[in-house]
């Protein structure tokens, strides 16, 4: 049996660190949680679960990687924090797990991408939904030309409103996470459209608002408009509205066919005109995943891809660059939609 991989933890008590903390914990043969480092190790530590209350806690970041000698760290923190948790970890040669949206701007990012590239380090993310097995049986679709020439793509996420969440979070300071519902978690489905269609963005234009009129500095809402290199268009319709409930669906569109995720019922129908479906043109698949601590079928996988590329066998799924041209979407539809003028992205 291969040696188990040994993570560390940078930042245990921030949003999603829970969460992903419990994935780790689904990998008894393969993972060992070697060491901690929190800001506020006595609070931390008071809200670990039993199964990690042993894990020892260390002063610093060089402290623990020194110490722990962990083969990856899971930078877990705020987006203002994290680049310079991260820094030391790729500084000090160690593979890197690191939480979205990463920064408040992507040029933090590219010190990390360059030491990550430099020293051949794995790298992955909190983006988990490229690994849903509905998202990879589109992108399978997709890459097998039964929707044809693509057309256009679209999401609608709409979430928790800020009420319920809290108007004084930290999540809803600009200074904190470079911006709202866009940084916060738009940033899935903008890194999701990417991957199925493996095509950039080069053109995006945006209104962004503050409809529920709370004393935030970041939006609460948006919709943005995307052209794609491949000439499809793309749209995210998003927003902090819903009194507890997520509404969450997407489409994509081509000469051939469409597909159509109704991800709240884990449902997919697909059209295609191609040949090869002929006998059954339209087809629906439900898809049940298994029923998982932290974050569900997806998170296992997304992780177990991390270990097996730290290990040679394979790749995590995710690079740096990818964080850095989700944070580049973002951007560009921050400043669409202050300067009410479309922004040009790099193919």
């Amino acid at each position: 049996m291969p040696r188990k991989v040994r993570f560390a933890q940078a930042g245990v008590t921030a949003i999603h660190a829970n969460m992903f903390r419990d994935t780790l914990m689904l990998f008894p043969d393969d993972i060992e949680v070697v060491g901690f480092y929190d800001p506020d190790p006595d609070t931390a530590r008071g809200r670990l679960k039993p199964n990690a209350q042993a894990v020892p806690f260390y002063g610093s970041i060089p402290e623990l990687i020194e110490k722990a000698r962990p083969d990856a760290v899971m930078v877990s923190a705020y987006p203002r924090d994290m680049p310079g948790m991260a820094q030391q970890v790729v500084d000090a040669g160690v593979n890197l797990w690191m939480e979205k949206p990463f920064a408040t701007h992507s040029r933090h990012l590219v010190p990390i991408a360059q030491a990550v590239e430099r020293q051949g380090l794995v790298f992955s993310s909190g983006y988990s939904w490229r690994f849903h097995p509905i998202a990879q049986l589109i992108k399978q679709t997709y890459d097998d030309g039964l929707l044809g020439k693509p057309y256009s793509i679209d999401f609608r996420f709409l979430t928790t409103s800020v009420t319920r969440r809290n108007p004084q979070n930290l999540s809803f300071k600009n200074e904190m996470t470079g911006g709202g519902i866009l940084n916060w978690l738009g940033c899935h489905w903008f890194d999701l459209m990417r991957y199925l269609t493996s095509s950039e963005v080069t053109r995006v234009a945006a209104i962004e608002a503050n409809v529920g009129g709370h004393p935030i500095d970041v939006e609460d809402a948006a919709a943005v408009s995307l052209q794609f290199a491949n000439g499809m268009i793309g749209s995210l319709h998003t927003g902090f509205f819903t009194p507890g409930d997520n509404e969450t669906d997407m489409g994509i569109r081509g000469s051939l066919g469409w597909a159509r995720w109704n991800v709240d019922e884990n449902a997919v129908t697909i059209k295609s005109s191609d040949p090869s479906w002929a006998t059954a043109p339209q087809r629906r698949f439900d898809i049940t995943t298994t029923k998982m601590d932290g974050y569900g079928a997806e998170g296992y996988a997304l992780i177990k891809a991390f270990v097996q590329a730290i290990r040679g066998e394979g790749e995590s799924g995710y690079t740096v660059q990818d964080a850095i041209r989700s944070l580049q979407i973002i951007e560009a539809a921050h400043e669409a939609a202050r300067t009410g003028k479309t922004v040009e992205l790099p193919a």
